[in-house]
């Protein structure tokens, strides 16, 4: 297969290809969560279309979105391409599967022959860096008020993910060893269930990026914008109309062509529009 799309996906993150190293690495992840957004207006456009599933972790279809209308994607699509970026520029590993609707990285780190690193670009949390794993806990430095532990469960390789907020447990932990890999073809199942009526992407409207370099996130959950500072403070609005939705992704987001519009309208029509609730 060409890899014309290589030196594409490194334009876009604005690096030079080197040789693989942890540093490197760092520096991937990080250009990718400022980069490309996780949002589900393309997943909602990708259901009206009635695209295969095929299409969600196809890195020519991600970088040509991106390129029109500054997409992202969920965790499927930002971890399977990034997988294909990291596959090509020559580092070793394989997806996981740590949550029953996620999908992960484990990468061997390339200064260590026996450390393995999970990478993950395709969650609403604040990780910028591999974590490696020797087989104890391990806490990230905490961003925006929120906190993710690694803790080591029974049997080799097992762990369990928590994500806290103001030193609250804020999602369902999950438990997962890094040796199960996985191939693109064993996600298919979970991929085709958040396609489905009932799906929490095909009833919300999302859209969320880190600013790492100038330590804040943002986050758009229906009507509601968030800003998150690294030092904890909220800055938190009701957006009254479509209009406030799209000035946001413009200012804010700086995605003027993400087709909001044409989400909301999805939305609308399978009867979860985010401003006729109550």
């Amino acid at each position: 297969m060409s890899r014309d799309w290589l030196e594409r996906y490194l334009t876009i993150l604005r690096l030079k290809q080197q040789p693989p190293s942890r540093k490197f690495l760092k520096r991937i992840i990080r250009a990718h969560v400022r980069t490309f957004p996780f949002e589900n207006v393309s997943k909602l456009l990708l259901a009206r279309d009635g695209e295969t599933l095929e299409r969600v972790t196809d890195v020519h279809a991600f970088l040509a979105s991106h390129e029109t209308n500054q997409s992202g994607g969920t965790c499927f699509t930002l971890n399977a391409c990034l997988f294909q970026l990291l596959e090509a520029l020559g580092f070793e590993g394989w997806l996981i599967r740590p949550g029953e609707e996620h999908m992960a990285v484990i990468i061997k780190d390339p200064g260590s022959a026996n450390r393995l690193l999970y990478v993950d670009v395709g969650t609403t949390a604040p990780l910028f860096e591999p974590i490696p794993f020797q087989g104890r806990k391990r806490a990230i430095p905490p961003f925006a008020g929120e906190q993710l532990f690694f803790l080591p469960g029974e049997g080799k390789g097992v762990y369990s993910y928590i994500r806290t907020r103001n030193g609250q447990i804020t999602h369902k932990k999950w438990t997962f060893s890094i040796y199960e890999a996985m191939s693109y073809a064993d996600f298919a199942p979970w991929i085709a269930a958040t396609f489905q009526q009932e799906a929490s992407f095909m009833n919300m409207l999302r859209c969320q990026l880190w600013e790492p370099d100038q330590r804040r996130g943002l986050s758009l959950i229906n009507r509601t914008f968030t800003i998150r500072h690294g030092n904890g403070s909220v800055m938190t609005k009701d957006l009254p109309d479509e209009e406030a939705v799209r000035d946001v992704l413009v200012r804010e987001f700086r995605m003027p062509d993400l087709p909001v519009y044409e989400a909301l309208q999805q939305l609308e029509q399978r009867g979860a529009g985010i401003f006729s609730r109550t």
